[in-house]
């Protein structure tokens, strides 16, 4: 049985590995549109307004600057900001814009590492190199907030663990997982 202190690290693991997941692609793509960059179970996603339709061949280039962002071992600062403040720093990024608008809040916390800095509550790591075993693992679209009216957004999804042994039995089950998947098989009644 995990610990809640373990769980806790891994969680704020899985969103600090989004936040440099998010850094990554902002250095491919300077001018992306950031929505938004939860943890789920095992793992975490972004999503991103993009110039292009990514592919399945973008994941290991942004894989490569994270572990470079990982191995700079740059800390993760956070800072309280009145929300006017948090909508000049963020007057580029839309969704982000209709995020402060909505906390009730007068003031916002934002995190910084490195470059990057994103409205967010936190919590993370104290720094990117405390991040231990990734792999991102597929792309999806998603409907910024979940409406069907609202833009379609590019979703990156990602798994982490505390190490890479725990990573690897993962990612090795999911794949035994998709062999067995009954959609994959075949059509009933199909002759081989």
């Amino acid at each position: 049985m995990k610990s809640k202190k373990k769980d806790e690290h891994l969680e704020r693991m899985r969103h600090s590995a989004s936040h440099i997941m998010a850094e990554s692609v902002q250095y491919l793509f300077p001018e992306a549109k950031f929505g938004i960059g939860p943890t789920i179970e095992n793992g975490f996603y972004y999503d991103f307004e993009l110039p292009r339709p990514l592919t399945p061949e973008d994941l290991p280039v942004i894989e490569n600057k994270m572990r470079e962002i990982i191995s700079q071992n740059v800390p993760f600062v956070v800072e309280e900001m009145s929300k006017d403040e948090a909508r000049k720093l963020f007057a580029t990024q839309p969704y982000k814009l209709e995020l402060i608008n909505e906390i009730t809040d007068n003031s916002v916390t934002i995190y910084k590492q490195g470059s990057f800095t994103d409205l967010c509550r936190g919590p993370h790591l104290a720094s990117t190199g405390e991040v231990k075993a990734f792999k991102l693992t597929h792309l999806a679209g998603a409907y910024w907030r979940g409406d069907e009216k609202r833009p379609m957004l590019q979703r990156i999804y990602g798994v982490a663990c505390e190490n890479q042994k725990e990573l690897d039995d993962y990612l090795s089950l999911q794949a035994e997982a998709a062999k067995r998947d009954h959609r994959k098989l075949g059509e009933v009644g199909q002759r081989t």
